[in-house]
């Protein structure tokens, strides 16, 4: 018997994994025949019988298995307390803002606090706030975080009490930015002891970024080190391959990450492989789609991938303050302008075929994009913000009602309108994916419609959330807020575990 950590607990999982024979030893309400079929299960494990099964995180494709051993498991927590370069006191307290489900979590902010004598927190940290509040209580911290969450860091929030507290920094599972580099050093005094890891490799290697006095980045400090116990190379395709007891002491293991060697077993990270497609018959790597659309100077962020049902190309890109200019046009012009940019690179045929233009582009709890995050963007129960101003915990997003919405199917056929309902989830959808809130309600109080909203209007939905009550007043206008649709407060349930 091994245990499984699944990247959600959402109904799909959970009936994947029920028709493999699994049962939820934490489930809320369990049946009785699995609580006693547990009981009299007696485990024995060998060295190298598999103690935990984990999944990828689903960023270029279908997420995979990864069995670990027990032995690859004592191995990594003998070496976790070795890779910092000086150690956390024991009786620390060890705050998470990452989930136990991804090995990163499970590493850092379970076994290792359990085999170093830290004190382990059972609550995430999911709002700034939370964070600040965790650390002032705490004589001496340490915070396992993502880059998801230090890339957010409200630097009106007073931090001083904070960071006296705060003793180590670690940041694992997505490219930290040097803006949240610098959010880090402002709030904290110190930059994060980042790891490159992954579930297949484990953990790789590590660095801690310095500032100069000019508060440039030192060029020295952006290597990456091995970490204790593995040793690093490339295969000759200049891709990286790692050997290590948590992995295959014998062989090596390759990795999806192009990198430069550098004196003293340092090295570059120059980013992940191509990933190739094929598109009538002809091959696009849609790592050279996504650098070609940066360069373009229309976006900060982009993505490419291929639906899977369609093989449809289709990018979610975050416009920059030039390609927001053209969207406030209209979507097209914004995706002609990128059209005419790739053309001179790439054939008619490899040209996108969906487009979705997002003012934050939608990451998980480690920092990642997964591809069935980036395709759900294309649902018809999805809007598509033509303007967003996304703050700390406020946001407002404008977007022309698509006749298209599901939501409008049985109201009425005649005179199709936005139930209010549909007006309330849209709400809480958005807030989410935005503001990083709960899914799960209590109630909503002071709900309010004023006015019936049609296909083809122009909406301004406006959010203001409060971390310390879990409420988050909304309202629905017309853009110059002249026409009130609907308002209403939510109140989130705080006791629910977020499963990312």
């Amino acid at each position: 018997m091994k245990t499984i950590l699944p990247t959600d607990l959402t109904a799909k999982t959970k009936g994947k994994l029920e028709k493999e024979g699994a049962f939820f030893l934490l489930d809320e309400t369990p049946e009785p025949t699995q609580c006693e079929k547990a009981a009299k299960e007696t485990l024995t494990l060998t060295m190298d019988d598999a103690l935990v099964e984990l999944f990828t995180s689903g960023s270029t494709g279908e997420p995979t298995r990864v069995t670990k051993t027990l032995r690859q498991v004592l191995a990594d927590v003998d070496t976790l307390d070795a890779d910092f370069p000086t150690h956390p006191l024991k009786g620390t307290v060890v705050f998470s803002t990452v989930s136990h489900q991804h090995i990163y979590g499970f590493l850092w902010a379970v076994l290792w606090p359990i085999a170093s004598h830290k004190i382990i927190t059972e609550k995430r940290l999911l709002f700034p706030e939370n964070i600040k509040n965790a650390l002032e209580q705490a004589s001496s911290a340490v915070l396992i975080s993502s880059p998801a969450h230090l890339k957010r860091l409200p630097l009106e929030l007073d931090w001083t009490e904070s960071r006296t507290h705060l003793t180590h920094l670690v940041s694992s599972g997505g490219p930290l930015s040097e803006e949240a580099l610098k959010l880090c050093q402002q709030a904290f005094h110190r930059t994060p002891f980042e790891i490159l890891g992954s579930t297949e490799l484990d953990g790789i290697a590590w660095r801690q970024r310095r500032f100069l006095p000019n508060d440039t980045v030192d060029p020295t400090s952006c290597l990456w080190k091995a970490m204790p116990g593995t040793e690093i190379d490339i295969n000759p395709d200049g891709i990286i391959q790692v050997k290590s007891e948590r992995l295959d002491p014998l062989h090596w293991t390759v990795g999806n990450d192009k990198i430069v060697m550098r004196t003293g077993a340092l090295f570059t990270l120059l980013g992940r492989t191509d990933r190739i497609v094929k598109i009538e018959e002809k091959r696009l790597s849609l790592t050279a789609l996504e650098k070609s659309l940066l360069a373009s100077g229309l976006f900060t962020e982009a993505k490419a991938f291929l639906f899977t049902e369609k093989r449809d190309l289709a990018v979610v890109a975050v416009p920059s303050e030039k390609g927001q200019a053209l969207l406030s046009q209209s979507k097209l012009t914004l995706i002609r302008a990128a059209e005419h940019y790739l053309r001179e690179e790439f054939e008619a045929v490899l040209l996108p075929h969906r487009w979705r233009f997002e003012p934050i582009m939608p990451t998980n709890s480690q920092g990642k994009y997964t591809i069935e995050a980036l395709q759900s963007l294309f649902d018809r129960r999805h809007i598509e913000p033509s303007l967003a101003k996304v703050e700390h915990h406020s946001m407002e997003l404008h977007f022309k009602v698509d006749e298209r919405l599901t939501f409008f199917e049985g109201h009425f056929p005649q005179w199709p309108i936005l139930p209010g309902v549909a007006q309330v989830h849209l709400v809480i959808e958005e807030a989410h994916r935005y503001l990083k809130t709960p899914q799960e309600v209590n109630c909503i109080s002071n709900l309010k419609f004023m006015s019936i909203i049609r296909p083809k209007t122009k909406i301004m939905i406006t959010c203001l959330f409060d971390p310390e009550s879990m409420k988050m007043k909304f309202s629905l206008t017309s853009a110059d807020r002249s026409t009130r649709y609907s308002c209403g407060t939510i109140h989130f349930a705080t006791d629910k575990k977020d499963n990312d």
